[in-house]
This record gives structure tokens, C-alpha cells and sequence, in this order.
């Protein structure tokens, strides 16, 4: 039915071109007709004429109701047809607007990796220390010189770690901090939509790339440690450690990453 009408349409203009010419056609019949009628002696001539202008008034009738059909298919269901979105049809990104296009790009995620085991603390036994005995200590001059007490030093503090979103902080070390031996990074790995989190190092401060899975876990962590890495196993220099929360959609907030110095 929507080719049929698409036709009709289409070839609009023909169909008034050629009714218009039947038209026409009929004028010159229905002139020839009623001059023959004037001019009949005989009762069968007049009912011949009779018929023919019968005959013309029908077909002027039929061209009347198709053109108004035609009309009708070509402006009104024409139009209907073009408006109407079909159930099931799937919108091409030529016919979306640009704002939904951009909102339906899905940043891509790589695939989760299993965590790596956290190295367990070794402890160490610490040596017995001596007491020293009062009644051996030697007995201070008051005519010596006070020494000087040395000034405390306050210690580095490190900058805080570069996260743009909350739901991914690592908290410690900080940024610029001096590391050595087995750290625990410490953060926050939460989402609305949790799916898991990951961490990533690379070499360099402020990597861009070239990031290497480190570790990760299955559920959120709240000012917690977020893995445990043996620094003994990098090259001392700068890396940058970066933490990303995967949602279950696989999207995930801007990654929160800090550069520390490793000194073994």
C-alpha cells in the first residue's frame, strides 16, 4: 500500500496532465453532442445524442473522483506515510542528532585481570637491647659547656595525588613522595555501579601511557589499602602508580594516578 501511494505521488503531475486532456476531450464531445441534437429530425437521432452527453457527464464524473483520489494519495496519506516511524526500525547515526551520538560513545574498558597475590610481611626479630647501668654512668661536669640541642627537622610532607573524581583517591604515598621496600597504597576505590577496580604502573612521572597491570580487587575499598607492592622489584626513579574504578556499564571516572620516588 505505502509503494502504491509513493507512486501516485511520484507521477501526481502526470495523472492531472492526462485527466486534463480527457477533459478536454469531453468539452469537444459535449459541444459536437448538443449540436448534433439541435440539428436531429429523427427521435433516434435525439436519443443517440441523449446517450453520448449521458455518457460524457459519467466520464466527466470518474475523472472528477480520480483526480480528488489522486489528491488525496499524493497530499494527505503521501504525508501521512512519510511521518510515521515504523515499529522496529533502528534509526541510522546520519538520522540521530549530534548530542545523542556523543552520549551513546562508550568509553572502552580492557578486561579485568585476576589480582595479584598480596606479598605477606615477613617479621623480623628484633635484638635484645642492654640497659644501661645508672650506677656505671659518668658523672657530669657543671663547669662543661651545655651542648646544643639541634632544631627539629620537619619532615617532607608529599603533595596530595593527582584524582579528579572522589570515587578514585589514592590518599598514600603522595605525590613526590621517597619510597623504598614494601608500601601499601592506600585510597578509596567506590562506585554507585562497583564492578571492580585496577592498579596500573608505569615509569616516568605523570605517565600518559604505557601502563602495566599491578593489582586490583572485586569490592569498593573506603580509606583502605588498595594494594600492597614490593618496590624492590623497580629500578630506582620516578613511577607513577594509577588507580581506575570500572562501573558494571564497563565506563569508568577519570583515573587517579601519583608519582613517587623509589629509592632501594
Amino acid at each position: 500500500m505505502e509503494v502504491f501511494i509513493e507512486l501516485v505521488a511520484t507521477y501526481a503531475p502526470y495523472i492531472y496532465a492526462a485527466c486534463g486532456l480527457v477533459a478536454l476531450y469531453q468539452l469537444y464531445r459535449l459541444w459536437q453532442v448538443r449540436s448534433d441534437r439541435r440539428q436531429a429530425v429523427f427521435s433516434l437521432e435525439r436519443e443517440r445524442a441523449s446517450r453520448d452527453l449521458a455518457g460524457i457527464f459519467t466520464v466527466a464524473m470518474v475523472l472528477l473522483l480520480f483526480m480528488g483520489g489522486t489528491y488525496f494519495s499524493s497530499q494527505v496519506l503521501a504525508t501521512a506515510v512519510a511521518t510515521e516511524t515504523p515499529e522496529g526500525d533502528v534509526a541510522t547515526p546520519e538520522e540521530l542528532p549530534d548530542d545523542l551520538i556523543v552520549n551513546l560513545i562508550i568509553t572502552p574498558t580492557p578486561l579485568p585481570m585476576t589480582p595479584s597475590p598480596t606479598p605477606t610481611a615477613t617479621e623480623t626479630p628484633i635484638a635484645p637491647t642492654a640497659t644501661p647501668d645508672p650506677l656505671n654512668q659518668p658523672t657530669p661536669d657543671p663547669n662543661a659547656p651545655a651542648t646544643p640541642t639541634p632544631a627539629p627537622v620537619a619532615a617532607p610532607v608529599a603533595a596530595p595525588a593527582n584524582c579528579p573524581d572522589a570515587r578514585a583517591l589514592i590518599s598514600s604515598p603522595g605525590a613526590g613522595a621517597s619510597v623504598s621496600g614494601s608500601i601499601a597504597l592506600q585510597g578509596t576505590a567506590n562506585h554507585e555501579s562497583f564492578s571492580y577496580y585496577k592498579i596500573n604502573f608505569a615509569p616516568g612521572a605523570n605517565a600518559e601511557g604505557g601502563y602495566t597491570y599491578l593489582g586490583g580487587g572485586n569490592s569498593p575499598v573506603f580509606n583502605g589499602t588498595l594494594a600492597n607492592v614490593d618496590t624492590s622489584s623497580f629500578a630506582n626513579g620516578t613511577w607513577t602508580f594509577e588507580l581506575i574504578v570500572v562501573d558494571n556499564t564497563g565506563n569508568y571516572p577519570p583515573p587517579c594516578r601519583v608519582s613517587v620516588n623509589i629509592q632501594n
